[in-house]
């Protein structure tokens, strides 16, 4: 991924994409200059302009986040109610502890690029930076993996502060999230960010990285049939992400196609219910092999949901379902 990529935005056509019901827009390029799609934010005192023209009295309990005239919108937005003890963290903020904490861990912002994906009115935003490509990984299938720090925020106390390491496979843009628990952290707003807030994430997923390409390693050697996985489609994954995602799983692991559901649900399982071909799972092979094919389903299914929080709920999901699927745990 060149680190000169110019910045370009995106409204996804293939799906519209929302965040908690809010349209979202994509930004994606160099680290040091994403911040320039970053609104700024202000908080007010909680009052209402009456129709005759009068104010009424300030809530003592609630201020009101306001987001600045931003781009081409010359008008401030109010975009949210917060208690008194809420601390704002402006999504700029979180990006300039972000690039100390790269600085800190020797990796050079200015060679990193990011993609930030916004709120329509800047509410929540996540930034996901990829690191640079030594730390890159080849499980054996040419599809290269590569190493991200992603940071979500919001400013109306909608969603917590919190920051992770992830994978991401280039060639179907899955996101993968392994040791969630060893390189995460997360916060609501009521304290300061600091750097070593994220600089602790980021030194801890970096440590962790041999530990987590010898897992994706253990799943490529672990042969997995399509029988071995019926039961646990129609039982585990059926019963945390649904009847219809279990039936995609299960199918794109037979033919490396998504599919549709065509029959009734009653009297029927996932591995059962009449289907129709949908698209080509990109980087899936024509039937699966071992366990790591199956986490790439799973990624593809999890980016495959419209709304952002759904997309990182189940990401986070995968390691438990792949525990379930090889150990019964």
């Amino acid at each position: 991924m060149a680190a000169n990529a110019q910045m370009n935005s995106s409204n996804n056509n293939r799906k519209s994409r929302k965040w908690l019901n809010s349209p979202i827009m994509v930004y994606k390029g160099l680290t040091i200059s994403i911040g320039e799609y970053l609104p700024d934010f202000e908080r007010r005192s909680f009052n209402l302009h009456m129709p005759d023209g009068n104010l009424t009295s300030i809530n003592p309990n609630l201020d009101i986040i306001v987001r600045k005239p931003y781009r081409d919108d010359s008008h401030p937005v109010p975009i949210g109610l917060v208690s008194k003890d809420y601390r704002l963290i402006p999504h700029r903020e979180v990006l300039n502890v972000a690039i100390d904490a790269l600085k800190a861990n020797g990796i050079d912002p200015a060679q990193t690029i990011s993609e930030l994906s916004i709120t329509q009115f800047g509410e929540r935003m996540t930034m996901s930076t990829y690191l640079p490509e030594r730390y890159n990984f080849d499980p054996g299938d040419g599809h290269e993996l590569a190493m991200r720090l992603e940071c979500f925020n919001s400013v109306d106390g909608s969603c917590r502060f919190k920051v992770f390491m992830g994978w991401f496979r280039f060639v179907c843009s899955n996101g993968l999230v392994l040791g969630v628990k060893k390189s995460a952290f997360e916060r609501r707003h009521l304290n300061s960010l600091t750097i070593d807030d994220i600089r602790s994430v980021l030194e801890n997923g970096l440590s962790n990285i041999e530990e987590e390409q010898g897992q994706f390693t253990a799943w490529k050697a672990r042969s997995t049939k399509l029988d071995d996985i019926v039961e646990w489609v129609n039982d585990d994954l059926r019963q945390i992400w649904g009847f219809k995602a279990a039936t995609r799983a299960y199918h794109i692991a037979r033919s490396g196609y998504d599919v549709k559901i065509k029959g009734p649900h009653k009297g029927e399982r996932p591995t059962t219910i009449l289907t129709e071909s949908a698209e080509r799972v990109p980087g899936t092979p024509n039937k699966i092999g071992n366990a790591y094919d199956i986490s790439q389903i799973l990624a593809w299914l999890a980016k495959e949901r419209n709304d952002l929080q759904e997309q990182q709920d189940w990401r986070e999901q995968i390691p438990d379902l792949m525990n379930k699927l090889i150990y019964n745990e």
